[in-house]
């Protein structure tokens, strides 16, 4: 009875610690399910290049929240959990979903800027790669601070989703995008104070 309540004490402060990631991915779930009744959503949502834009800037962001099948739905939301996880102790809530979308946002506009063809780039993948630059970051101003196991299930799974998850030149691009997005916005944030060890 003791370790069951100990279970269920720790699942309630693993959800309080990452009620940002659990509310994003449930926006997710909710925009895919609707998305389902549009055909083609990603091109009223999506981000494509510069000149194909016409002005519809408001892409950079709704473009994080579209998926293309439950398969993407499924890695990002395992993607962003796990990093959320790792991440928990350092940015706090607001500054953590201030890097998803503001690093989301300005890779964005990079891809955009980069690519000439009208294709389009949909999913939260952009923003998750700036959390897992700012985790990066983390763990280079705050070593002592990373105790995990390598078999931790978060560990494996923000492992596994950095290896896995270009699988285009495409999506590698935008990935990279994210990931220099987050590098800066995390190195800056630090320097500001904004970005420190939290008591547990």
């Amino acid at each position: 009875m003791k370790n069951h309540n100990n279970r269920i004490g720790k699942i309630k402060n693993w959800s309080k610690d990452n009620i940002i990631a659990i509310a994003l991915v449930l926006l997710f779930y909710f925009i895919y399910i609707a998305s389902l009744r549009m055909e083609n959503a990603y091109f009223c949502f999506g981000t494509t290049g510069m000149a194909y834009m016409n002005g519809e800037y408001y892409r950079f962001l709704t473009c994080l929240f579209l998926h293309s099948s439950p398969r993407h739905l499924l890695a990002n939301t395992l993607g962003l959990l796990s990093v959320s996880s790792l991440l928990s102790r350092f940015p706090g809530k607001g500054k953590t979903i201030f890097l998803f979308l503001f690093g989301g946002v300005l890779a964005e506009i990079a891809w955009s800027v980069v690519i000439s063809d009208q294709i389009y780039d949909i999913g939260a993948s952009s923003g998750i790669f700036a959390l897992l630059a700012c985790l990066l970051v983390c763990l280079l101003r705050f070593p002592e601070q990373f105790h995990f196991k390598w078999y931790r299930p978060d560990v494996v799974i923000a492992v596994m989703y950095f290896v896995f998850a270009n699988s285009s030149s495409s999506s590698f691009l935008v990935h990279t995008f994210g990931f220099a997005a987050g590098i800066l916005l995390s190195f800056f944030m630090i320097l500001a104070g904004a970005i420190k060890v939290r008591p547990q």
